[in-house]
């Protein structure tokens, strides 16, 4: 007779960025408003851990969430936004979702426009992913993204560890194929539309809700 099946712990690991753009590319028309993409890390997390490849449940025990984040300097609307988002991001569980933010660097670019770009994030994801496992934190990362950058994670966890320690996710679209690219024994999660319809956010983090008046 078989033992009951073994609740492994599951981290998941989003690279948003690179996750908002590829929501808006997979399931949007054109002409959506900015905030189209948003969703809820966690939500999607839950997904993620209760839609296993294999007979393992698995328990939810953290969500990392990296992202660039705008200089309140030079982008204070977008800066004000972020910490909002990442505020709600937590709020939905305050003990197992971790926002992590990166500060933006900044460039001159034509005229005194100055351009912004995310430099490190996907690295900092990385060593957070390889990390957690190695240290036992949890028995499976999971890595959301479509960026190829990330592939020497994953082949790393394979290695050091199993490729039943790690996974990858990303969105499926009717025409939208994009993913980190596949390794041997290591499973992918393809999220499609209806699921990112359960887990999609209409706020607009930019446009604050104002206290209701008396």
């Amino acid at each position: 007779m078989k033992g009951a099946a073994q609740d492994l712990r599951i981290a998941v690991f989003i690279d948003w960025q690179n996750a908002f753009q590829s929501a808006r590319a997979a399931f949007g028309p054109l002409g959506e408003p900015k905030r189209f993409g948003n969703f809820s890390p966690y939500r999607l997390a839950l997904h993620l851990a209760h839609r296993r490849s294999c007979d393992s449940r698995g328990e939810l025990v953290r969500v990392e969430i990296h992202r660039g984040l705008p200089s309140a300097r030079w982008d204070r609307v977008g800066n004000a936004a972020n910490l909002l988002q990442a505020a709600a991001w937590k709020s939905e569980n305050p003990k197992h979702v971790v926002p992590r933010l990166r500060p933006l660097r900044y460039r001159k670019g034509p005229g005194s426009a100055l351009i912004a770009s995310e430099k490190g994030v996907d690295v900092q994801l990385a060593l957070a992913a390889v990390g957690c496992v190695i240290s036992g934190e949890c028995d499976v990362a999971i890595i959301f993204s479509h960026d190829s950058d990330l592939l020497p994670a994953v082949e790393t966890i394979r290695d050091l560890k199993s490729a039943g320690h790690v996974e990858t996710a990303s969105w499926a679209g009717p025409t939208f194929k994009t993913r980190i690219p596949p390794v041997r024994g290591v499973f992918n999660h393809f999220v499609d539309r209806d699921a990112f319809a359960q887990i999609e956010d209409l706020n607009d983090y930019s446009k604050p809700a104002r206290p209701a008046g008396p």
